[in-house]
């Protein structure tokens, strides 16, 4: 497998198009690309870079992504602007099947079995990427954002694969208002879709779900009650009044979302990978009127649930990713793995305050020559104990291995 990455500043967005497939072509020392992931900002207008992409390409080349608060390359991490970024792919010895799943918000579930139900029955298969439209209606000064849940698109779609295929992905956000968002897919431009894409063949993936939080306290919690992606109850007190209690301060209802706290679960299994974090982090999006509960990004913390309070720290976030990525190298080289390109995938939530991560991951990367296309998203996707989950306040790294 071949591997090459490009970045642009749209502002000629068919021009750019062209010039990123064709630059990541060159870059990888690519003839005939097999796979394009092209993402860009919202700044850009999304079908004519896809229509100048395809131009380059030809109509032989699958194309999917679509929206990214920002992209990280090698060379470049950007949020503003017409911020855009290309990987180019091509292979002899592995294959890739596309698949497709709109109307997303309307039933999730049907949406996974879906992209399952197209996917080809491969016992080959060794990874499936997935991107998905994190928003299903947008929010306004007037009311917040509504999210597409993650949990059920992803229980229905891993449910009739084979169990050891890892899904890792992310959910796509154009903003940090939540704006509209959009997806490629072939020469489509859509939204409230979901897309997949599985690799087989000669290809060993190695997923890693990098540190986003760590405990606050050696406390847990149990959720008492608790509706969708609203918490109520923790330990059968007021959630609002627990998290004052713990914290020491009401300052942190005045964030939205939550910038230094959020709800984790503790994961022990871990069968996937040996440097992975084993929570699965919830973002607190704000609070309910009255204090009467917290929003979640997700809706799958139900009640009965094992929870912690997580802090985010910095010089902790680096130092876990410093630490995982050690871990990586060595398996790599033990195991006699090649990279070819990487793939990352971090929380738009931590742009502002964690950058020095996704700099760690540049400076790595680019040490060991291996070519890098990230983009900041809304929820990221990587195996963590038994199945593949979403992530909040996280980041994802998949590293493309012969």
């Amino acid at each position: 497998m071949q591997a090459g990455v490009a970045y642009c500043d749209a502002k000629v967005p068919f021009a750019a198009g062209f010039k990123l497939a064709q630059d990541a072509a060159t870059q990888g020392n690519i003839t005939e690309v097999a796979v394009l992931l092209l993402f860009c900002n919202a700044a850009t207008d999304y079908q004519r870079l896809l229509d100048g992409a395809r131009q380059y390409c030809g109509g032989n080349t699958i194309i999917i992504g679509g929206s990214a608060v920002g992209v990280i390359t090698n060379n470049h991490l950007v949020s503003g602007g017409q911020a855009a970024a290309a990987m180019a792919l091509a292979a002899t010895d592995v294959d890739f099947f596309p698949a497709l799943a709109e109307q997303l918000s309307r039933d999730p579930s049907a949406a996974g079995a879906s992209l399952a139900e197209q996917l080809a029955p491969n016992n080959n298969a060794k990874l499936l990427l997935l991107f998905y439209d994190s928003i299903r209606y947008a929010g306004n000064a007037q009311q917040p954002a509504i999210l597409n849940p993650s949990p059920p698109l992803l229980k229905a779609l891993r449910k009739p694969l084979p169990a050891k295929l890892p899904i890792a992905g992310a959910g796509l956000l154009a903003d940090l208002v939540f704006g509209p968002t959009k997806q490629f897919f072939q020469r489509q431009l859509t939204d409230n879709a979901a897309l997949a894409l599985q690799f087989s063949g000669n290809l060993r993936p190695y997923i890693v779900a990098m540190h986003g939080c760590e405990p606050f306290t050696s406390r847990s919690f149990t959720i008492t009650r608790s509706f969708g992606q609203f918490i109520y109850e923790l330990d059968k007190q007021p959630v609002c009044a627990v998290l004052d209690q713990v914290i020491g301060t009401r300052s942190w209802r005045n964030q939205k979302p939550v910038l230094d706290f959020a709800l984790g679960v503790k994961y022990p299994e871990q069968t996937h990978s040996l440097y992975s974090t084993s929570y699965v982090t919830r973002l607190i999006n704000g609070v309910l009127p009255n204090d009467e509960g917290i929003i979640l990004f997700e809706p799958d913390l139900d009640e009965g649930t094992t929870v912690h309070l997580m802090q985010r720290n910095s010089q902790s976030i680096q130092a876990a990713a410093t630490n995982q990525l050690t871990a990586l190298f060595t398996q790599m080289r033990a195991e006699q793995s090649k990279p070819v390109a990487a793939l990352y995938f971090d929380c738009a939530g931590r742009m502002t305050g964690s950058k020095a991560e996704a700099v760690l991951i540049q400076q790595q990367l680019t040490a060991a020559q291996i070519p890098m296309l990230g983009i900041y998203c809304g929820v990221e996707i990587a195996p963590i104990g038994l199945h593949s989950r979403s992530l909040d306040w996280s980041a994802v790294l998949i590293l493309l291995c012969r």
